[in-house]
């Protein structure tokens, strides 16, 4: 049986993904980009100092990060990334914050969320007490349209714009990060607006993600001192009501009840929709791994790039590491760019010269020539490329980020799935990625807080740029993390001082990539491979409507708008 899913995603359209059935189970995936656009080839022969201003128009919500990557290939290739202001750092990291808040509300309130208000688990729930409990729950809170986490996420969002306003001018777009720094110049009483804005984020943060605790409650005991605090606190809550009020805020809610392992198997609780079980790899090295640049710099003048030797440049450091659960006893693995390379064997490119893959400094965008050769049913079948760490696929974003960081809410979690017994829950899944990213907007509102209230400065005479100018011949690429996972740009000066070559490998081109060229498949298809329509097994009619596969591919938060961007002619 098969069964195509088109269009998928809620925000961005343009993914197409089709499996294979046997069995009820998912024995062979395919994921397509089929989005074509034109950004890499538009920016060749433009001057370098306009490569943030295009490419932040890749994606709406992405925006202030494709211009930090921007400037930051270009900073590189001026070898001044150690020249740039701290205070010109500290206000990128404001704004990449914002924006990296507002992307993990809009996805989990708009585009994940709400598929756990789908009426199959309503016929699923109602055979216990604490089902039927669970079922209002969700169906009050994500329910679209009309759920009440929505209209929350929607006031946040309101205000998170606001924020970006004031610092930023306009959002998306805007105009203030530039090669070299910042042109924002907020005074006091910007600041004083900012930090009302924050307040009033992180309240309704607070009450959607956590109920009744408060943010640095909740990381003082899980992010500072270890996950088992959130076990103990879980189970200590009352299950005779399910209210934020009672504490059952959506982290918590989720943590317990979309686990299988920690209801039914640890509580022997009637009621749970099994997410740890979905969307898993096998433990395979060399089939998965995940991958992460740095992020948010420390405030402190200059930045180093994450191939130097000098480390600790980022907050939430680089790193790679394998797919094995064994591996995260162990610090991760130093990130080496020189080890990214480009596939285009199933995508809608040419092969350069024989060659199965390519640096992406090396890389060129030459789309198929005849309109006969766009299918999805082929050999080549999406618009999307293959990037690969050394031989490996990657899986991008805030579980990867998490991982390599060993955060401690997370390890844990993947520890005591990992261990349990002989069930050997995967550790990673659609459970960990969606718990990563709730735990990482806490973390966001707090160093937001700390940023505004500690670092960012008012003032004229305060040095927030440095001019710097790439000369011919020079090359250079920024690598930075956005919401989604790991980005990077490429950028490479011609003789005449105008750009000759620009590549961008976004997030969802890491965990939507088809097929690469040793037939390794990437991180969304290896994840639905062994998938049934819904979390309870394969349901006979399922097929017109197959939650447990929207799961799996949601939990990404794909962007095609990002992955895809290329023209021809």
């Amino acid at each position: 049986m098969r069964i195509t899913l088109d269009p998928l995603t809620r925000l961005s359209s343009g993914l197409r993904i089709s499996v294979e059935l046997k069995d009820g189970f998912v024995v062979s995936a395919g994921c397509s980009g089929m989005v074509y656009r034109g950004l890499e080839q538009m920016l060749l022969n433009k001057s370098p100092m306009d490569a943030p201003y295009f490419t932040q128009r890749i994606c709406g919500m992405c925006s202030s990060f494709h211009a930090t990557a921007s400037a930051s290939a270009i900073e590189s290739a001026c070898e001044a990334t150690g020249t740039v202001p701290k205070d010109a750092l500290v206000i990128r990291n404001v704004l990449n914050g914002f924006g990296w808040l507002k992307s993990h509300l809009e996805h989990l309130y708009l585009g994940f969320m709400p598929d756990l208000a789908d009426p199959m688990y309503r016929d699923i729930l109602n055979s216990s007490d604490l089902g039927n409990l669970l079922w209002k729950e969700l169906k009050n809170r994500y329910a679209s349209p009309g759920g009440e986490a929505c209209s929350d996420a929607l006031r946040c969002i309101r205000s998170i714009s606001r924020a970006e306003g004031i610092l930023g001018g306009r959002s998306p777009g805007s105009p203030v990060i530039v090669p070299g720094g910042v042109t924002s110049r907020p005074t006091r009483g910007d600041i004083y607006v900012l930090k009302d804005c924050v307040e009033d984020i992180k309240a309704i943060v607070q009450k959607r993600l956590l109920g009744a605790l408060s943010i640095e409650e909740w990381l003082e005991s899980t992010h500072d001192n270890g996950g088992e605090h959130a076990f103990k606190y879980l189970e200590s809550l009352s299950r005779d009501d399910l209210s934020e009020e009672k504490g059952w805020g959506d982290l918590p809610l989720f943590m317990m009840f979309c686990s299988r392992m920690l209801a039914k198997d640890t509580l022997s609780l009637p009621a749970y929709i099994g997410l740890d079980e979905l969307g898993g790899y096998p433990l395979d090295d060399q089939l998965i791994g995940f991958l992460s640049y740095g992020s948010f710099y420390q405030v402190r003048d200059g930045y180093a790039p994450v191939e130097d030797s000098q480390a600790g440049s980022f907050v939430l450091p680089a790193g790679f590491t394998p797919g094995g659960l064994q591996n995260i006893n162990s610090a991760a693995d130093r990130l080496d760019p020189g080890l990214i390379v480009e596939h285009v064997y199933a995508s809608f490119y040419e092969d350069g010269e024989g060659r199965t893959s390519e640096a992406p400094m090396d890389e060129e965008t030459v789309t198929v020539e005849k309109a006969d050769a766009i299918g999805y049913d082929g050999i080549k079948y999406s618009f999307i490329k293959a990037p690969r760490y050394g031989r490996v696929p990657c899986e991008t974003g805030p579980l990867a980020r998490l991982i390599n960081s060993r955060e401690n809410l997370i390890v844990d979690t993947m520890r005591k799935l990992g261990g349990y017994k002989s069930a050997g829950y995967p550790m990673a899944s659609v459970y960990t990625r969606t718990l990563a990213r709730m735990q990482e907007a806490l973390l966001l509102c707090r160093m937001l807080q700390g940023w505004i209230d500690d670092d960012l400065e008012a003032g004229d005479g305060i040095r927030r740029c440095v001019h710097v100018s790439p000369k011919p011949g020079s090359s250079g690429r920024g690598l930075i993390e956005a919401p989604r996972g790991a980005l990077g740009h490429w950028l490479r000066v011609g003789d005449d001082g105008r750009i000759s070559n620009y590549q961008v490998v976004a997030p969802t081109t890491w965990n939507a990539s088809p097929k690469c060229g040793e037939m390794k498949s990437g991180p969304i298809e290896l994840a639905l491979l062994g998938c049934q329509t819904t979390p309870y097994g394969y349901v006979p009619g399922s097929e017109a409507n197959p939650v447990g596969l929207y799961h799996v591919v949601r939990s990404f938060d794909p962007c095609v708008s990002c992955a895809v961007h290329v023209i021809r002619g």
